[in-house]
């Protein structure tokens, strides 16, 4: 097919639109992108407060190991390359109750040996865990789960098997040991399929799931940029108000009051935005719809957060770290545990940095904050300063030594992700991937429309920057 003078709008340009945006020039397609916000990369961006940054994405990046497929991805969308500076933690997270820690290691062979010392009587679990995991981190350290050894192959099938039956909480009730119990549930939400953690640890452990130092604002700014280099067009502060679909074909968008037509429209924003917002739900594939009304099986989270400034020589927290507090309602749900992280590697030469609590909001929390905001704004923003008052002083009686070294520079709830991003919900990484979730993913195309498809989380079975990469570069291959 010659692409050439075929011009593709896609709205949207988080890591998604702009990969998609990328793989298209290279096809020879005119690319335009239509951004809501003044920014590019979606939930993948940051902000400055009191002169530091606060980064609001990446935890851990896979494909940070130079062999693998994400790796070589990243590298032709100009995320990073060979010269890019790296950051590898400490450990994944790690747990404390009670006076006693436990950390998850890069290590395995040491993690092994601290559970078993906590922890002697979940011998069999601790030993099936770290079996599992070592067998993800070969395949991570290979280019592949297919390209491995058969022994490989069939210890990450027992261990997918194992595991992905079980969700996080059901795994927890595994050990005897409360600080284990609290491990498997103190990063991910307890809903999640238990094989969801090991994939990701292994990554951090392999190596494979390094951070970009500069941050996710910056790491998304890298691909707008070579978006921009290879001849396509970003029009930021310009929300899509209508797509016009005519005699099954895509016409024209509204954008700034002004119709831009074209060949070609990918939609890589939020779903249940696009069916209610540009255009009727009729148009939406009744595999989506089923699952968006399935809310029992198809939950979806979001997320609470506090930035701190913090004094860097106060000794506080490394890396993400689960402490026990005394109950806080956050939300519509009281806590208990709170996850505490910092960014050493983005405040390197400043004299203080940046401390955030990410606090797990489940669908009572969400629908609380949406509903707080729609119908008062003002007593929404006295609920939101409550609940960070509560937090500040759990984690000054956590920490005394903190007092008069830290101020809140920052906060937001589910709504903010709403109001930036019209997310669903608040949610930035579409449904929960539960135990025995499937891996079917859903048809980008529109049904009825000619030229016209979406990509999206919501249509795959979890979300994250590799998928929304290779969600990007899926679509242009399926034009």
């Amino acid at each position: 097919m010659n692409n050439k003078n075929k011009k593709l709008i896609i709205v949207g340009a988080g890591v998604t639109g702009l990969s998609a945006g990328i793989h298209a020039l290279k096809k020879g397609y005119d690319v335009e992108i239509y951004e809501k916000n003044d920014f590019p990369g979606g939930c993948c961006t940051g902000w400055v407060r009191k002169g530091y940054y606060i980064d609001n994405c990446m935890h851990w990046l896979t494909g940070t190991n130079q062999h693998t497929k994400s790796f070589k991805l990243w590298k032709r969308l100009g995320a990073i390359d060979e010269t890019s500076n790296l950051y590898q933690g400490k450990y994944f997270y790690k747990s404390t109750y009670n006076g006693d820690e436990i950390s998850l290691l890069t290590d395995t062979k040491k993690l092994h040996e601290d559970m078993i010392k906590l922890s002697p009587s979940d011998f069999e679990e601790i030993d099936k865990f770290i079996k599992a995991v070592d067998m993800l981190i070969k395949a991570n350290k290979k280019e592949g789960i297919l390209k491995s050894s058969f022994n490989t192959i069939s210890g990450y099938l027992n261990g997918y098997l194992y595991y992905h039956k079980l969700s996080l909480n059901e795994l927890a009730k595994k050990f005897h040991h409360p600080l284990l119990q609290k491990l498997f549930t103190d990063y991910l939400p307890g809903d999640y399929s238990a094989f969801t953690l090991l994939c990701a640890y292994a990554v951090f452990a392999s190596g494979n799931g390094k951070v970009y130092e500069k941050g996710s604002k910056q790491f998304a700014l890298n691909i707008a940029n070579e978006f921009t280099r290879l001849g396509g067009k970003i029009f930021y502060n310009s929300a899509v108000e209508k797509i016009e679909i005519q005699n099954d074909n895509f016409k024209y968008i509204i954008s700034n009051d002004k119709k831009i037509s074209g060949d070609y429209l990918i939609y890589a924003a939020d779903p249940m935005h696009l069916f209610t917002k540009l255009i009727s739900i009729k148009y939406i594939p009744n595999a989506l719809k089923k699952k968006f009304e399935d809310k029992t099986n198809n939950k979806t989270i979001s997320s609470f957060h506090v930035a701190f400034l913090v004094d860097k020589n106060i000794p506080f927290v490394q890396e993400a770290t689960c402490i026990e507090v005394e109950p806080i309602k956050v939300g519509k749900e009281e806590i208990n545990r709170l996850l505490i992280k910092d960014y050493p590697y983005l405040y390197q030469n400043k004299d203080k940095k940046v401390v955030q609590l990410f606090i797990v909001q489940n669908m009572k929390d969400i629908e609380y904050w949406q509903e707080l905001y729609r119908n008062d704004k003002e007593e929404y923003k006295k609920q939101k300063e409550k609940t960070v008052n509560e937090l500040t002083n759990a984690v000054v009686n956590k920490f005394p030594e903190l007092k008069n070294h830290f101020e809140v520079i920052d906060s937001w709830t589910p709504m903010t992700y709403n109001n930036y991003f019209n997310t669903y919900h608040g949610s930035y990484m579409g449904f929960v991937f539960k135990k025995n979730g499937t891996l079917r993913k859903i048809s980008p195309r529109i049904k009825g429309v000619k030229n016209m498809f979406f990509i999206t989380y919501w249509q795959t079975y979890m979300g994250g920057l590799p998928i929304g990469a290779r969600l990007g570069e899926d679509i242009v291959n399926y034009l």
